[in-house]
């Protein structure tokens, strides 16, 4: 084996040196580096979920409540309520049932419970403003758990200062046993 010069061998103690720190560097910490970003990757992708289940948590808790509420408001209505005939009468109470151009009920059978919307479409012609919003007042405030679900205005007569509104009220109602 010969000998080497001292020059020679601080070289290759350097190029030993920048080989391991190369390998270093190469093997283990870009691997480590990549691995950090991939865990903060994952834990934003994680934290985002934690926020939407914890959102969806919220809106069930919110539905459920309101589920609670329906069926509080459903059980203390009468029994014989129908939502054609409390629209007659919250017309009749506001002074609007001579504006009554058509009501046309219907309901929707809901697959996945024990209840069916109820659904009437009313037509109101020639009707003055303040009459009209105590209508809705009476219907929205009544306590039956009915609702305003779709509301169509328009402006009417000769100096356009009376009301024609076609407008549809829902609530559920219990199915009958079979």
């Amino acid at each position: 084996m010969t000998h080497l010069s001292i020059r020679e061998k601080n070289t290759i103690a350097l190029g030993s040196i920048l080989t391991l720190v190369f390998l270093a560097v190469q093997f283990i910490y870009l691997p480590l580096v990549d691995k950090k970003k991939d865990l903060e990757r994952i834990f934003s992708v994680e934290q985002d979920a934690l926020r939407q289940m914890v959102q969806l948590h919220e809106q069930y808790r919110d539905l459920t409540g309101e589920l609670d509420m329906e069926q509080q408001i459903l059980a203390a209505r009468p029994r014989d309520f129908t939502l054609f005939s409390f629209l007659d009468s919250e017309a009749e109470k506001s002074g609007v049932k001579k504006n009554i151009d058509y009501m046309r009920p219907f309901s929707q059978d809901m697959d996945d419970g024990n209840y069916i919307v109820s659904k009437v479409r009313l037509k109101l012609k020639n009707m003055y403003l303040t009459d009209f919003i105590h209508f809705i007042k009476g219907v929205e405030t009544s306590g039956n758990g009915v609702s305003v679900i779709s509301l169509s205005l328009s402006r009417t007569g000769d100096q356009a200062t009376l009301l024609e509104a076609v407008l549809e009220a829902q609530t559920l109602v219990q199915k009958e046993p079979l």
